[in-house]
């Protein structure tokens, strides 16, 4: 259980990096950091749901 979220945490931090990373070269509006930051809201969510199920 712990290894899958770490696993999960891991990717939680590498999206969240990409979205900024994003935002700066083209802006908070572009398609592909929305998309981005939609992809971080449901691994966020995720995380969430296994911290109340644990």
């Amino acid at each position: 259980m712990e290894t899958s979220m770490n696993y999960l945490l891991s990717n939680i931090e590498k999206v969240r990096i990409e979205m900024i990373d994003l935002a700066r070269q083209y802006g908070y509006s572009n398609p592909n950091v929305v998309q981005c930051s939609q992809k971080l809201d449901l691994l966020l969510n995720v995380y969430e749901n296994k911290q109340i199920k644990h």
